[in-house]
């Protein structure tokens, strides 16, 4: 066939020339051979990149709807024969030296294209259609916004003072309560898991991290709906940063760090109530290098959210009822795991960053065989770490690395005045050593195993500082947003690099 020939294409002709993309993208070989330099995800995450003619006339005409997918060749041969004169000029394009293009080139350029018109178009769709634009009511700044676990739940933190909570309805949101929750700002607010009841946290420049219940007895918009059930003290002299919950069915837990670097991690006193908590462990992650007081200062905590770790982790000796717990610490991050007499120790340290770290998230997904984490920093890059398991014979190696990386609380930990002993995880961490010399042999700890971390990529696309990551729930897509007013949604190449599927601009021009 020839594919120079200027006369219009037949209806076998289309066919077989469909077929032959068909077949070589079944071939694994063809895959495997694609550079990361010919990957089309890597041409669409240019920030330069506009449609050609030729492209804008292919989005814009009727294949347009097949095409607005990842990596998606959504042409089927009904579409191709009843379009053939949209696809003919595309197939027939000859190479720089005149010379047939291959059934490779050919391929990849739709990939290209189609990738590229998937980006335009969903960045449109995003931007123009699934945005909700509301006045929330809130008198000064909205400092933290979260979402329940269905997602048909919002609470808004201001630095008016106020909390927030909404109930979304018909596609729309409706305000449910509002109502003073602190004598200052609040830095974050958090909701904690759907077994306890409709719980929110929050965190205020005040000095306190606040528990509140819902009474759906109470009229909404009365401002007594959510009602006070715990009220935690920051124990040094400085406020409270960060918050996070960590559930295992009915069982809850409460990390907190505050400005100055002290993390400190509850537990209730009685797993079937949330009034009052036990403090498990407390220690300092910044006593190597404190900050200034004029210092910006980052600091986050961040639990995994799965019942159970990596399932690699699990065969390696980790208990199944860990609690892993990451925590940003100015440049660097931080990976905890509990053992099985439930203690605390450090798994991993995550480095690379060169200014602090804003934001961190963990993502799903237990049974890949490896976790993932993601960092924003203020000097503008996204950073994707993958924390594996070696094998045995690996983890020998490294045994010495791994004794390093564990610690004890450093100071015995505290107990709330009303509790005559810690219970759970308080339990074993309340005769932890002070000693900061480590084991030898994981016989001595059993649950304790090796890890490595590894920087897998550098995301620098956003022009500007990094303020907020977060996975998806099947922890397969990343959305990122920062300085320059937009929104970045990111997805792993075939390649095994992380490469921008879509940006959304949310400061546009009416």
């Amino acid at each position: 066939m020839d594919l120079n020939a200027p006369a219009q294409h037949s209806r076998s002709d289309t066919v077989q020339l469909l077929d032959a993309v068909t077949r070589r993208l079944a071939r694994p070989a063809f895959l495997s051979s694609i550079t990361p330099s010919r990957l089309p995800s890597q041409a669409a995450s240019d920030a330069s990149l506009s449609p050609t003619r030729d492209e804008a006339r292919l989005h814009s005409g009727p294949l347009s709807n097949h095409r607005h997918s990842h990596l998606n060749l959504a042409v089927t041969v009904e579409d191709a024969l009843e379009h053939a004169d949209l696809v003919s000029p595309l197939i027939q394009e000859p190479c720089a030296d005149g010379s047939s293009p291959s059934v490779d080139q050919r391929v990849l350029k739709h990939l290209e294209q189609d990738f590229i018109g998937a980006r335009h178009a969903y960045a449109k769709m995003a931007s123009e259609r699934n945005f909700t634009t509301f006045s929330h009511g809130h008198q000064d700044l909205v400092l933290a916004v979260d979402f329940n676990y269905f997602g048909t739940r919002m609470v808004t933190a201001s630095s008016d003072h106020r909390l927030k909570v909404w109930d979304k309805k018909d596609e729309s949101w409706s305000l449910v309560e509002s109502w003073k929750a602190h004598d200052a700002e609040i830095i974050d607010a958090k909701w904690n898991g759907p077994f306890m009841g409709e719980v929110v946290g929050s965190i205020g420049e005040d000095g306190r991290c606040k528990l509140w219940q819902e009474d759906a007895t109470e009229v909404p918009l009365s401002g007594n709906r959510f009602k006070l059930i715990a009220n935690l003290v920051s124990t040094g002299h400085a406020p409270f940063m960060s918050l996070d919950f960590k559930n295992i069915m009915q069982e809850t837990w409460l990390a907190l760090i505050t400005r100055d670097g002290r993390l400190t991690i509850y537990e209730p006193s009685d797993q079937s109530s949330l009034n009052e908590w036990t403090i498990l462990a407390e220690r300092s992650v910044s006593e190597d290098n404190p900050p200034d007081r004029q210092d910006e200062v980052g600091f986050k905590v961040v639990f995994h959210k799965e019942k159970l770790p990596c399932w690699t982790a699990i065969m390696a000796g980790l208990d199944r009822k860990s609690l892993s717990l990451a925590v940003a610490a100015m440049k660097d991050v931080l990976i905890f795991r509990t053992d099985k007499a439930k203690r605390f120790f450090q798994v991993a340290k995550l480095e690379g960053s060169r200014q602090i770290i804003r934001d961190l998230a963990w993502a799903n997904g237990s049974m890949r065989g490896y976790d993932v984490l993601a960092t924003a920093s203020k000097d503008g890059a996204i950073r994707i770490y993958e924390l594996s398991t070696p094998s045995s014979g690996k983890g020998a190696a490294a045994g010495s690395s791994a004794a390093a990386a564990t610690f004890t609380p450093v100071e015995s930990p505290r107990t709330d005045p009303r509790s005559n002993a810690p219970s759970g995880i308080g339990a074993g961490l309340a005769g932890a050593s002070k000693s900061s010399e480590m084991p030898r042999e994981n016989e001595q700890h059993p649950g304790r195993i090796t890890q490595l971390a590894k920087l897998t990529d550098e995301l620098t696309n956003h022009h500007g500082a990094v303020w907020r990551v977060a996975f998806s729930q099947m922890g397969d897509l990343l959305v990122s947003t920062g300085d320059d007013a937009s929104i970045r949604t990111w997805k792993k190449a075939v390649n095994g690099r992380w490469a921008e599927y879509a940006e959304i601009e949310t400061a546009r021009e009416n």
